[in-house]
């Protein structure tokens, strides 16, 4: 019966969390478009060990920059990919910093390393999502469940609101002075990935 419910809680959370995001849009919003050649936004998250960061945490490297929340169906569909790029550029000078508006007790249930019993580690292991191997930055220590049942509550205003996201996924790849060189809005169409490994390679080579 509590399986039962698991499944009923995640399939509602996955059919409403794709509001904000077009499967087929390969587009970028103006708004966010703006921030294209500017340095990043001064932010403040949290690390999952409670440690406090801001934007001085991406100095010297070449960051892709990764906004997403556990639940949202294109940001779940990106996780293979993003664990690829981890994999493929562990040993340079680039790292995957994602962003995730979901506070730090639902993000360690999601990874297996809290609670198990909590709704977001059955969701990974009902749908076999994968784990997040790279570097996770809380937008809020902890997002207060409330509203109706079944529903989860998320934290995007901390950092999604210096940065103008307004849409999950959204992937900016930041150069190593800490400019905002590229923004796409999935990382899991083919071309797009493509793209930013072809991004990746060039910001590399500049010293």
């Amino acid at each position: 019966m509590k399986q039962l419910s698991i499944l009923i809680i995640s399939i509602a959370l996955l059919s409403s969390s794709n509001e904000n995001y077009e499967s087929s849009k390969e587009s970028i919003p103006l708004q966010i478009n703006s921030l294209l050649n500017k340095k990043v936004p001064h932010f403040i998250g949290y690390l999952l060990n409670d440690s406090i960061v801001d934007e001085t945490f991406l100095a010297n490297k070449v960051v892709l920059l990764n906004f997403m929340f556990i639940g949202c169906k294109g940001c779940m569909q990106e996780l293979p990919n993003l664990a690829r790029i981890n994999e493929k550029y562990k040993n340079s000078d680039f790292m995957i910093m994602t962003i995730m508006g979901n506070g730090i007790p639902d993000i360690k249930s999601y990874l297996g390393i809290g609670d198990t019993s909590n709704v977001f580690y059955l969701l990974r292991k009902t749908f076999k999502y994968e784990s997040i191997n790279n570097i996770i930055i809380a937008e809020c220590k902890a997002a207060k469940k409330s509203g109706v049942p079944n529903n989860l509550s998320y934290c995007h205003d901390n950092i999604s609101k210096p940065f103008l996201v307004d849409a999950y996924p959204t992937n900016m790849l930041i150069d190593k002075t800490g400019t905002i060189r590229k923004i796409y809005p999935n990382i899991f169409d083919d071309n797009i990935y493509q793209d930013l490994q072809k991004g990746i390679d060039n910001l590399l080579e500049i010293n």
